[in-house]
């Protein structure tokens, strides 16, 4: 009789664990960093046919918010509370549970923390100080985070630092971006560095430390120049 009992017992929760399984599936995504289309490695030297020059990045973190999927025009899933930072350093993907039965054809996510988010005062997990991207509860956080060099690394003056970030009214850097994609596939971004910059370089823009006009400019090339791959 005991026996039996065991077995029944042990039937249910096999079943039950099947259940949990298929009522979510993970999702990933990833962004691929590149120069002149290869994918970087930090602190290598490469040349950019972009920039006509070399360029190196030994640094890259940001953080994406608020993702949405949505079907056609209509949305289909929020991951509520959602943050994530990203780090060239560890690891440029993320992954999230979503029902396995959803169909969605688009999404949505923000690069860095929205001015909700930045007034909520929650300094913990991702937000936390310590992880090297939060100035002060004046400025928020830093939504973009890249630094290197470009041209000869002996050169001072050509080492380049964006901290870009800002909430409020016209320094506002959070942008929201959206693409189109499969729903049963992996999807990850193509992030061309040296496209990004071009302009930047060009106007002899090295350094953002603060939120700024230029700190929103930039954020805006970023987002925009972000491709699905």
């Amino acid at each position: 009789m005991m026996k039996r009992i065991l077995l029944l017992l042990c039937i249910v929760c096999a079943c039950s664990i099947v259940a949990i399984s298929q009522t979510v599936k993970p999702i990933r995504f990833s962004f691929e960093p590149t120069i002149s289309g290869s994918p970087i490695i930090l602190n290598q030297h490469y040349f950019s046919t972009e920039l006509n020059d070399s360029i190196s990045i030994s640094k890259l973190k940001f953080y994406i918010s608020n993702i949405v999927l949505l079907n056609n025009e209509k949305v289909v899933y929020k991951n509520t509370g959602g943050v994530y930072l990203l780090n060239a350093e560890d690891s440029l993907n993320l992954q999230f549970d979503i029902p396995p039965s959803l169909q969605f054809n688009r999404i949505q996510y923000g690069i860095g923390i929205d001015s909700i988010t930045n007034t909520s005062g929650a300094l913990d997990g991702a937000l936390d100080p310590l992880m090297g991207m939060y100035w002060t509860w004046q400025s928020g956080y830093i939504n973009f985070k890249l630094e290197g060099f470009v041209g000869n690394l002996e050169q001072e003056d050509k080492k380049f630092e964006y901290h870009l970030g800002g909430y409020s009214d016209k320094n506002n850097a959070y942008q929201l971006v959206e693409f189109p994609v499969q729903a049963n596939s992996d999807i990850q971004f193509q992030m061309p560095i040296d496209i990004i910059f071009k302009s930047i370089f060009s106007e002899k823009k090295y350094n953002i430390m603060s939120p700024s006009a230029s700190a929103v400019l930039i954020s805006k090339k970023i987002s925009q120049s972000i491709l699905v791959k």
